[in-house]
């Protein structure tokens, strides 16, 4: 996912920068030194232009406009994917040089006229985070969809199976606004990988749904075993359905020792279930993606 938009002046002066998601503890002027002197050290000993810069935690990918007015940086997650990456880079090149190239030009130092820039950015460059749902059949998935209300995308394969997909809105949650839920049967996704390899390579977070009970929490435990090593990038969740069904469901602590990962109870028929689910996806994403400033 995209954390941060910088537009910088090709004499190093920063002339735009958004924030996308993450704590804004970096200081942009100090990135922009850092990255125009990098460069510009890179062409003098002859290295060419650079593409990219690859972190521990993070990408910093870049391009110029034709004429050398200004670099254009997006500083995203490691794992996200760069052809998406360039295509957004090329857009906001695009976008911002057919606004501005006068404003460039005659430049008079004066960077609030780019300030309107933001709707664009945030329209158009940020990637929405892609949460799966992912579980066998009749253990809640479609209800934790149905908690939002809004357009519903049904994607059919060759075999006239069925996944859903909607965007949902997040409230203050470090700038993530929107992230896309998609539900997925997991037998589907180990029997046909061919045709779930773009959504299982594109996904940030597999949050498997279970029941809460015994036989279901066994055979996906099994199911899960074969699915994990086909995904390339994205981080594992278990969210514990029917925990009001107190008789029948294993405790929440129980289930994240079985599975070895991160559990989350919870009951798509409470009154708060909305509410609930929410947060529990702002953790999962918290948890999950860099915030710039961390080691």
């Amino acid at each position: 996912m995209i954390s941060k938009v910088l537009i910088i002046r090709a004499n190093g002066i920063l002339c735009y920068s958004k924030t996308l998601y993450g704590h804004d503890q970096i200081d942009d002027d100090f990135v922009s030194g850092f990255l125009t002197t990098f460069l510009d050290i890179a062409q003098k000993i002859g290295g060419g232009e650079i593409k990219s810069l690859n972190f521990r935690n993070f990408n910093i990918i870049y391009s110029y406009d034709d004429e050398k007015f200004c670099v254009f940086i997006l500083i995203s997650d490691i794992n996200d994917l760069e052809h998406e990456l360039r295509e957004n880079l090329e857009l906001l090149k695009s976008e911002f040089m057919k606004r501005y190239r006068n404003d460039l030009i005659n430049w008079d130092s004066d960077i609030a006229k780019f300030e309107d820039f933001d709707e664009f950015v945030e329209k158009r460059i940020f990637i929405p985070p892609k949460i799966l749902l992912v579980g066998e059949n009749g253990v809640g998935k479609t209800s934790i969809m149905e908690l939002f209300p809004g357009d519903v995308i049904v994607e059919l394969d060759n075999d006239m199976n069925e996944s859903i997909q909607k965007s949902i809105f997040l409230q203050n949650n470090d700038h993530i606004i929107t992230c896309i839920l998609k539900e997925i049967n997991i037998q589907d996704t180990i029997d046909k990988p061919n045709i779930y390899r773009q959504t299982l390579d594109s996904a940030d977070i597999i949050c498997i749904i279970t029941n809460s009970g015994a036989s279901n929490l066994t055979r996906t435990k099994k199911l899960l075993s074969i699915l994990q090593p086909l995904v390339s990038r994205a981080n594992f969740y278990v969210i514990a359905n029917f925990q009001d069904v107190k008789m029948a469901s294993f405790d929440p602590a129980k289930i994240e020792d079985f599975f070895a990962l991160k559990t989350y109870g919870f009951s798509a028929t409470l009154n708060n279930g909305k509410d609930k689910i929410r947060s529990i996806f702002k953790e999962m994403l918290n948890k999950s993606t860099l915030m710039l400033g961390r080691s």
